[in-house]
C-alpha cells in the first residue's frame, strides 16, 4: 500500500506515500475514523478497518494517534564516574540507528552532562525552560541531535534549586514524561540515592544500574538495588501500615544494621497476613535490573556481576538480570575530551564492540540471522554517523599565548604565539554565564 488516496473532513488527498501517512498520523492530522480509498470495494472505507493500517493507531486510547511501543529506559549508578552517561548516549545512538524513534533525558538536574558527551555545548533548549513554565510541556524542550532518530531533552548545569525540583513539579515532570512520543525513552539519572533518582528509576520498563569492578562502586551498586527495593515495597504496602512499621522497626533499611531479612519477613507475612504476603512476593518477582559491569581490565573480574547477583538473590530474594561488561577503554577519555560519543569516536574499539554486542544481543534479544542482519545496519549506520559527527576543538576560541597577558611572568605553560592551556575554557563557560 503505497499509493494511497485518504479522505480527512470531506476532502479527499493523494497519491500519498505509507511514510507520509505515517507521519501525519503522529502529527494528529489523520486518525483511525478517517478514510481511505479501497479499490476492490471500489469505496471510502475507515481507517481503523484497514488491516495493513491497524499498526499505525492505537487501539488502547481511540485517539487514532500514531502508536508507539514506547519503553522507557533508566540508568542509574550507585556512584559516579562508572561510565552511567556514556553508557546512556550509546544506548541512544545504538537504538536510534536500528530504526527506533529516541528521546534522551538527562535526568540529572543537579549535574547535567549529557549534552556535553553529546557534543552539543549550548543546547537552544534546556529542562530549565520547563522547570520555569517557560515551556508548557516536556516536548516542547526536545531538541534533535546530529544522529538520525535520536532527540535530546537536555539539562541545565549550574542552575540555583535545579538539583531539588518540589513534588508537584517531579509530578509534572512525570506525566510530561509519560506523553512524550518515541520508542523509547532513555533517562540518565544522577549518581547516588536522592529520592528522585529512585523514583525516576522505578517508573522505568527497563532499569539498568552500571558499576565498575571497584568495591566502591560494588557496594553503592548494590546499596542503590537495596533502597529501590524498599521503597517499591513501602509504595505497594501502603495500604498495610503494620508490614511498612516492621520494615522500619527492624532497620531493614539501615546500612549494617538488619536485623529481619526480606526472606524471614516474606515467610513471617505468610503466617500473619496473606494479602500483604502477596503483595510482597510479587514485588520481588517484579523489581528484575538490569546490571552492566563497566570497566572491565581482566576476565577475573567479571565474576564480580556474577556475585552481586548472587547477593541480591540471597540477601534481598531477587533476581538481577547481569547483561555483561564492558572492557576498560582509554579512548573512552579522549572521546570525552573529543567531546564527541564514544561509540561514533572509536566503533571499533573493544569496548565499542562489547557495548554494541550487550545492547543488540543481550538487552533487545537479537539473535541468529536477525542479530546478522542487525549488526550490519548497526555498523552501517555508526560509520555514517562517525564520519559525518560535528567536530569540537575548544582551543579554536582560546586566546592566545603572549608575553600581554598577565599571567605572563608565572605561567610555567607559556608557548607565545599558540592558544592558550590556561585559559582555553573561558569562552565556553562565558556562554554559560550569559546564558544561565
Amino acid at each position: 500500500m503505497e499509493n494511497l488516496f485518504i479522505r480527512v473532513d470531506e476532502r479527499e488527498f493523494g497519491p500519498v506515500k505509507l511514510a507520509e501517512l505515517r507521519e501525519l498520523v503522529k502529527q494528529g492530522s489523520f486518525s483511525k475514523t478517517d478514510f481511505i480509498w479501497s479499490e476492490n470495494l471500489d469505496e471510502w472505507i475507515p481507517a481503523e478497518q484497514t488491516i495493513e493500517l491497524q499498526d499505525l493507531f492505537d487501539p488502547a486510547n481511540g485517539n487514532g494517534h500514531a502508536t508507539y511501543q514506547k519503553k522507557i529506559y533508566a540508568v542509574a549508578s550507585g556512584k559516579g564516574g562508572v561510565g552511567k552517561t556514556i553508557f546512556s548516549s550509546s544506548l541512544g545512538i545504538g537504538l536510534a540507528s536500528m530504526g527506533q524513534e529516541v528521546i534522551m533525558v538527562d535526568a540529572d538536574f543537579g549535574g547535567a552532562n549529557l549534552h556535553t558527551c553529546m557534543g552539543m555545548l549550548e543546547p537552544e533548549l534546556t529542562f530549565f525552560d520547563f522547570y520555569t513554565l517557560q515551556k508548557d510541556s516536556l516536548s516542547d524542550v526536545v531538541i534533535d541531535t546530529p544522529v538520525d532518530n535520536l532527540r535530546m531533552i537536555s539539562g541545565a548545569c549550574g542552575t540555583l534549586g535545579l538539583a531539588n525540583p518540589k513534588y508537584t513539579q517531579k509530578q509534572r515532570f512525570i506525566r510530561e514524561l509519560k506523553k512524550l512520543q518515541a520508542d523509547s525513552i532513555i533517562l540518565d539519572l544522577g549518581a547516588g540515592s536522592g529520592f528522585n533518582t529512585i523514583d525516576f528509576f522505578l517508573l522505568a520498563d527497563e532499569p539498568i544500574i552500571i558499576m565498575t569492578p571497584e568495591p566502591t562502586s560494588i557496594y553503592e551498586a548494590f546499596g542503590f538495588i537495596k533502597v529501590c527495593l524498599l521503597r517499591e515495597l513501602k509504595r505497594r504496602l501502603r495500604g498495610h501500615a503494620d508490614v511498612v512499621e516492621i520494615l522500619e522497626r527492624e532497620e531493614i533499611n539501615r546500612p549494617n544494621k538488619t536485623v529481619l531479612t526480606i526472606g524471614d519477613l516474606l515467610a513471617d507475612l505468610q503466617k500473619i497476613n496473606p494479602e500483604a504476603h502477596e503483595i510482597f512476593e510479587k514485588t520481588l518477582d517484579d523489581f528484575q535490573p538490569k546490571l552492566v559491569l563497566n570497566m572491565v581490565k581482566s576476565r577475573d573480574e567479571i565474576s564480580e556481576g556474577q556475585a552481586i547477583q548472587a547477593a541480591a538473590l540471597d540477601l534481598l530474594c531477587i533476581k538481577l538480570d547481569f547483561l555483561g561488561y564492558i572492557s576498560y577503554d582509554p579512548k573512552v577519555g579522549e572521546a570525552v575530551k573529543a567531546m564527541k560519543p564514544f561509540l561514533l569516536d572509536s566503533p571499533k574499539a573493544k569496548a565499542s564492540q562489547d557495548l554494541s554486542a550487550l545492547i543488540r544481543v543481550n538487552l533487545l534479544g537479537k539473535s541468529g540471522f536477525r542479530e546478522i542482519l542487525e549488526r550490519r545496519r548497526w555498523r552501517k549506520h555508526l560509520e555514517s554517523y562517525s564520519e559525518n559527527y560535528p567536530e569540537h576543538n575548544i582551543l579554536d576560541d582560546a586566546a592566545i599565548c603572549s608575553v600581554k597577558c598577565f599571567y605572563w611572568g608565572d605561567c610555567e605553560y607559556q608557548d607565545g604565539g599558540a592558544p592558550c592551556r590556561v585559559r582555553h575554557l573561558e569562552p565556553v563557560l562565558r556562554q554559560r554565564i550569559t546564558t544561565v
